[in-house]
């Protein structure tokens, strides 16, 4: 029946473009001989990907964030289900500022879908002693380039029992309203670009006050989002790499691999190769482990597709494996951190 369903829902998808002789690519806009002919670009493809998130303030004044001690560290543990269950005003705000981007055709993560996605996966993994809470598994899920982080505040809410729960008879008053909406590059944690405004006043509700200013306020926020991200184009996108050796084993990053250097020397000779203009900052280096920073890897191959973190780090394990005959884990898990083991020779 779903087979019969498929096929049916493709004949009227077929027949409303214009006929059942032609296929939805006849109905795209533009040349498509000439995008079929040209070549790749991964600069023209790569337009930040967007997706908006509450803050931690906001979702702490709905009782959605708390910390958790696991074998002696803590952790932030976020719930972005609560949250939404009690804050009706999100989805309207984030309406309002995917709508914008939307106007530019940039590429767009939405929040709820992805933690729906998750919704099988639990919120929390702590194998290995790492923890992932659900904003890790969030962005490693959705993989945005750029996070908008929404913080806001009414005066007047009844604090004692939720900063942003709104009071029964304050809906006739004239309300006050301060926000902050923060570009973040999610490799990073870097600020991009900030809207911050303050005691906005008005009669409307909190969530049209926002919606307003917003509206004001967007233009600025793309213009310093694209200039951001044209930089990252030409420099490379900024990560972490640090390789550590497997507890227990006999092997040490000081020691000569077949290759004639130790293997901390092949690892920097590898990232000296393949970032733009060589760039990186050594924060440690010991027999078991190298840490470096500032390590510019670029986001577009040398045949113009679109090249990213994993691309990079599958072609670095790759090369350790051939080249020296070590057998490497990955235990990354922030978008912007490279993690390998090396667990010993294959």
């Amino acid at each position: 029946m779903k087979k019969f369903l498929s096929i049916g829902i493709g004949i009227l998808l077929l027949t409303s473009c214009g006929g059942g002789n032609k296929n939805l690519a006849d109905q795209s806009s533009g040349d498509m001989e000439a995008y079929e002919n040209s070549d790749v670009n991964g600069v023209t493809q790569a337009l930040p990907t967007i997706m908006l998130l509450p803050a931690d303030n906001t979702l702490q004044s709905f009782g959605a964030f708390s910390t958790k001690n696991v074998n002696g560290r803590d952790y932030q543990i976020r719930d972005y289900n609560k949250y939404l269950a009690n804050d009706d005003r999100f989805r309207r705000i984030a309406s309002t500022v995917q709508g914008s981007f939307n106007e530019d055709n940039y590429p767009l993560q939405d929040f709820e879908q992805t933690l729906k996605q998750l919704s099988t996966r639990g919120a929390t993994d702590m194998a290995d002693d790492l923890a992932q809470d659900a904003k890790t598994l969030l962005l490693q899920t959705a993989n945005p380039d750029i996070i908008l982080e929404l913080n806001y505040f009414q005066q007047g809410d009844n604090k004692q029992k939720n900063s942003l729960a709104r009071s029964s008879n304050s809906s006739n008053k004239e309300k006050v309203v301060s926000y902050t909406l923060s570009a973040i590059d999610a490799y990073t944690n870097k600020v991009i670009s900030t809207i911050n405004e303050n005691n906005i006043s008005g009669s409307t509700s909190t969530t049209e006050i926002i919606q307003k200013s917003l509206e004001k306020n967007m233009p600025q926020l793309k213009k310093d989002i694209v200039k951001y991200f044209s930089d990252l184009q030409t420099r490379g996108r900024e990560v972490t790499l640090r390789v550590s050796v497997a507890k227990g084993s006999n092997q040490k990053l000081s020691d000569e691999s077949i290759e004639g250097d130790t293997y901390a020397d092949y690892i920097m000779d590898y990232v000296k190769r393949h970032t733009v203009k060589g760039a990186y900052k050594m924060q440690n280096n010991t027999p078991n482990e190298l840490y470096l920073v500032n390590v510019r890897i670029p986001m577009v191959a040398d045949d113009g597709t679109q090249y990213g973190v994993y691309d990079w780090t599958r072609d670095l394990t790759k090369a350790m494996r051939k080249d020296l005959g070590v057998k490497t884990s990955n235990k990354s898990q922030g978008l912007g951190e490279i993690v390998l083991t090396i667990e010993g020779l294959n």
